[in-house]
């Protein structure tokens, strides 16, 4: 295989995702003027330039600066999260900035998959930003650093450290691996299948996540759970699986494994000819379609942000699609779409703390925000409970793979989102926007 796509610490982190139920929507941007998400800063107020005493803050400029795991052996994107945060100052910036000031990412730090602390620290101690902005790394060892210094800090949630500290944010809100979550309960039973099969890897991260499957069938048992194995991790022979879901009668087959074992599956079923849909966990990637498309046809994945695909984008898609393009090197992808998302509600705590802000008033403003949906990529996020835990329901896009493309089949034209009750006997579920 020419590429390691995706990595288990990752590969589970859109299976519990829990997404937010509020009808209210003071997040809206205003037309070409953002607003805040408290709306108690006026458009005049946006434009005041008061002194501010505050790590990485000038007359004219809000420093930034993030970390990435650009440096992997998996080959993974992670920097496009840069350019997903520098499309949307851009954006921002276009406009005249705030408090007359612009918005300026001046560190991108590679922790080379195995520095992540020291770099954290880099960028407090050495590059004195006011905020760490993106976090795209593949392990978050510097978590406790920067919950330790207050710093507003805004990422990539695929690790277990951004659950808790009060200023470590992200782009979905709260997720737990390990809990039932009615996705893919809700997925068996509009598919009609009626035997599933689970295949995880025999690591921790990837247990949690088979735990949280089997706990999603017996909550909602839409589907027996016919048949399941944990696998060593990279495995590249799966015919005995995929031999033992066939005696079992399995119609319908889940993964807790990165990419590259959804392939490896997927070749196999094909090799046996067991013609049945995979439900993938970290495969939403063009490139891994461009390059095994034709074995992936027929399966699913989840996004808990709205797709690219999805018919009617919200605002906030159309704008992060149009800013994207003219960043030189970006592409509009899971990692830049999550860099945007950090800026985005980064820039709305700023609105939030006014002119005099600080970062504790910044971290304050976000932690009372109830319907954080940065123009409606993202289903409503209530932070002012969901850094530690699980929303009352789960909302994401569903999509299937065909001809080579993620195409939203459950998505309606402005309602992107399927959202399902997760505390319900009953898969109560409806689409939102």
């Amino acid at each position: 295989m020419a590429k390691r796509w995706g990595i288990v610490v990752a590969v589970c982190a859109l299976a519990a995702g829990a997404c937010g139920n509020s009808t209210t929507d003071s997040s809206q941007a205003n037309g070409d003027e953002p607003v805040g998400t408290l709306g108690t800063v006026s458009a005049e107020d946006l434009t005041k330039n008061v002194p501010v005493d505050a790590p990485g803050v000038t007359d004219t400029a809000i420093k930034v600066g993030g970390v990435a795991s650009t440096t992997n052996v998996l080959e993974l994107q992670v920097d496009q999260a840069f350019k997903g945060a520098q499309a949307y100052f851009d954006m921002v910036n276009s406009r005249g900035g705030i408090y007359g000031r612009q918005l300026e990412l001046v560190a991108e730090r590679d922790d080379q998959m195995v520095n992540n602390a020291a770099e954290v620290q880099g960028l407090i101690s050495q590059d004195e930003v006011f905020a760490i902005l993106p976090v795209a790394t593949l392990l978050f060892g510097g978590a406790q650093t920067a919950a330790d210094a207050g710093i507003p800090t805004f990422g990539w949630n695929i690790n277990p450290e951004w659950g808790g500290p009060p200023n470590l944010f992200n782009e979905k809100g709260y997720i737990c691996i390990d809990c039932a979550t009615p996705a893919q309960p809700w997925l068996a039973q509009e598919i009609g299948a009626t035997k599933v099969g689970l295949l995880s890897y025999a690591v921790d991260q990837s247990a949690d996540c088979a735990e949280g499957v089997k706990k999603s069938f017996e909550k909602w048992p839409t589907a027996e759970l016919a048949y399941s194995d944990a696998v060593p991790y990279g495995a590249t022979d799966l015919s005995v699986q995929v031999s033992k879901m066939r005696e079992a009668g399995v119609d319908f087959v889940t993964t807790c494994m990165d990419a590259n074992g959804s392939v490896t599956l997927a070749k196999e079923l094909k090799a046996q000819q067991l013609d049945i849909p995979q439900y993938m966990q970290n495969a939403y990637d063009q490139r891994l379609l461009d390059e095994f498309g034709d074995v992936l046809e027929g399966g699913y994945v989840l996004t808990i942000p709205a797709s690219l695909e999805v018919p009617d984008p919200p605002e906030g898609l159309r704008n992060f699609k149009e800013w994207i393009a003219k960043v030189p090197g970006a592409e509009a992808n899971e990692l830049s779409l999550a860099g945007w998302l950090n800026a985005d509600l980064f820039y709305r705590g700023l609105v939030g703390a006014g002119p005099e802000f600080s970062q504790a008033k910044v971290i304050a403003a976000i932690n009372q925000m109830e319907d954080w949906n940065a123009d409606g990529i993202v289903p409503h996020v209530n932070w002012t409970f969901e850094h530690d835990e699980l929303r009352p329901e789960s909302c994401g896009v569903i999509s299937q793979v065909q001809d080579g493309a993620f195409v939203p089949i459950f998505a309606e034209p402005g309602k992107p989102f399927t959202c399902t009750s997760n505390t319900a006997d009953e898969l109560v579920t409806e689409h939102r926007g």
